[in-house]
């Protein structure tokens, strides 16, 4: 009897536990308020040479910044932003080049 309580607390600690991670990945997902800064599309992959996911993006649009990477060289940079439209990336995802996106948030984590 008292096996089955010790097992039966320790497999309470460990779902407590992994709801605990689970919070705190989807915490570290939600991302922060970024900007569009100049006309800009947003695609599949760090490269512009791959499917467009969001076109038309617009001057001051505001956008969620979820992580960055580093992928194509554009103008010497080869820094981009996966973003999203929506503060809850429930969605699609796509990413945008450093030069067309404003993000400050200094412990956006890498992609």
């Amino acid at each position: 009897m008292r096996t089955s309580l010790l097992a039966a607390v320790g497999a309470a600690v460990a779902v407590a536990g992994l709801v605990g991670f689970a919070g705190t990945a989807a915490a570290a997902e939600a991302g922060h308020p970024a900007y569009i800064k100049a006309p800009a599309t947003a695609y599949q992959h760090a490269d512009n040479r791959s499917a467009p996911i969001f076109t038309n993006l617009k001057p001051g649009q505001q956008v969620t910044a979820l992580c960055f990477t580093e992928g194509q060289t554009v103008d010497g940079n080869h820094n981009w932003f996966r973003i999203s439209l929506t503060p809850d990336p429930q969605g699609s995802t796509g990413f945008v080049h450093r030069d067309a996106i404003s993000v400050s948030a200094p412990d956006l984590r890498h992609c």
